[in-house]
């Protein structure tokens, strides 16, 4: 009886930390796999800005970006490299080229730039400039 528990247990934690090791992105640093791993063109637009990924692991994807949207958030969340809620102050960054940082519960989140500038406002109250390059970087 006992030899059968502790198999059992063991079997159980095996399958725990199998899962917790695939919910970790091997590229990204975070929950998640990289939507984009080489630099890339989206959208389609009158306005053209660049986007720098910056992931926990130092690996960094640039993003051509084509819209007709003025408000940053909006453009990114309609390419589909940008996934976030409602807080607070607004529009909390959860996923960037598919990867989550969560601040409550590993300490990283996404701080945004505005060129090499951290960005005095929120995603959500960024209005795009064409030609402007904005980063997003996996912050401890």
């Amino acid at each position: 009886m006992k030899r059968t528990l502790s198999i059992t247990l063991t079997l159980l934690m095996l399958i725990m930390s199998l899962f917790v090791v695939s919910c970790v992105d091997k590229d990204g640093g975070g929950q998640g796999d990289m939507l984009y791993t080489e630099d890339t063109t989206l959208g389609t637009g009158d306005t053209t800005f660049t986007l720098i990924v910056e992931h926990v692991n130092d690996k960094k994807v640039t993003f051509t970006v084509n819209t007709n949207k003025t408000i940053l958030s909006d453009a990114l969340v309609e390419v589909g490299i940008l996934e976030g809620h409602d807080d607070t102050y607004g529009l909390y960054v959860d996923a960037v080229n598919g990867v989550t940082h969560d601040y409550k519960t590993d300490k990283t989140y996404w701080a945004i730039y505005e060129g090499e500038s951290y960005a005095n406002t929120g995603i959500d109250g960024i209005t795009i400039v064409n030609g402007a390059t904005y980063k997003l970087v996996a912050s401890k």
